[in-house]
């Protein structure tokens, strides 16, 4: 008999392992509900676990931070991630960095998460009034600047051990993808070949693990390679950005130029 009892939990929790795969969580990774020191440039990082089960969702991420010391100090972006090649994707990050968060001060951020899955049902059953099912989620979390407080650190951030789980969203994607009627309005159709993927209604609910989320200096310094190439892309370029090789190129063509109007005009004295 516990022969058999060993078996039955063994199998559950090999089942249990089998069903995570088809678990995609999307979780806010930075910042949380703690205090940090004011710096130039403050990441916000969403990121996907399990990324290659969004492929067939289009997900959408929105989110506003406000300065909680004035009102109207506010800023809302949306990364649409239609374009995302989630083939082969383990672990996708989300992310932009601010120049907002210089001096001391308290925020907000409320961020959503929105996407859509087949209608099974009514795809199969009555393709003529389908249309896709819409999800959305809201949360919202708090953090402090001090500069008493420690600098920002995602690879620190990201080793502790525990995570409240408002701070993430799971959602069982099935393998059952469908292909969505020619009829039915979808944002994502031309970037998935009119394709959806249907999301099983979890019973439980799977539990979110932000903590299973975490950044190492490679992942670090990828960032701020990225967040260095933007700033470098702009007019206020900082003065240790690389040099830009069209640049360069136009102004060794100009030195060129120069150098062969003066090489005809002393060709010129000499002929006088």
């Amino acid at each position: 008999m516990r022969f058999y009892q060993t078996s039955w939990l063994l199998a559950l929790c090999i089942g249990t392992i089998i069903n995570a795969s088809d678990i995609l969580e999307v979780d806010l990774v930075f910042p949380r509900n703690e205090t940090y020191s004011p710096t130039e440039w403050f990441p916000i990082v969403f990121a996907f676990q399990n990324a290659e089960r969004a492929r067939y969702l289009n997900p959408e991420i929105t989110y506003t931070f406000w300065d909680l010391d004035n009102a109207n100090n506010s800023r809302t972006r949306i990364h649409d991630l239609r374009w995302t090649n989630w083939i082969g994707q383990d672990t996708f990050y989300a992310y932009h960095y601010y120049g907002y968060f210089k001096e001391e001060g308290r925020w907000r951020v409320r961020w959503s998460l929105s996407w859509q899955s087949c209608d099974e049902d009514a795809f199969e059953s009555h393709p003529l009034s389908a249309d896709m099912i819409n999800n959305s989620s809201t949360w919202s979390t708090w953090f402090t600047l001090q500069s008493s407080a420690p600098k920002v650190d995602l690879v620190a951030a990201t080793a502790k051990k525990t995570c409240p789980e408002e701070y993430g969203m799971a959602i069982n994607v099935t393998d059952k993808t469908m292909e969505v009627p020619m009829w039915v309005t979808w944002s994502g159709g031309d970037y998935t070949n009119d394709t959806c993927a249907v999301v099983a209604s979890s019973t439980p609910t799977p539990t979110p693990d932000p903590c299973r989320v975490h950044i190492d200096k490679t992942i670090v310094a990828s960032m701020e390679a990225s967040l260095k190439s933007d700033l470098c892309k702009g007019i206020d370029r900082p003065s240790d950005c690389p040099e830009d090789k069209n640049n360069a190129a136009h102004q060794l063509a100009v030195a060129g130029i120069s150098c062969l109007l003066a090489a005809v005009g002393a060709l010129g004295f000499f002929l006088v």
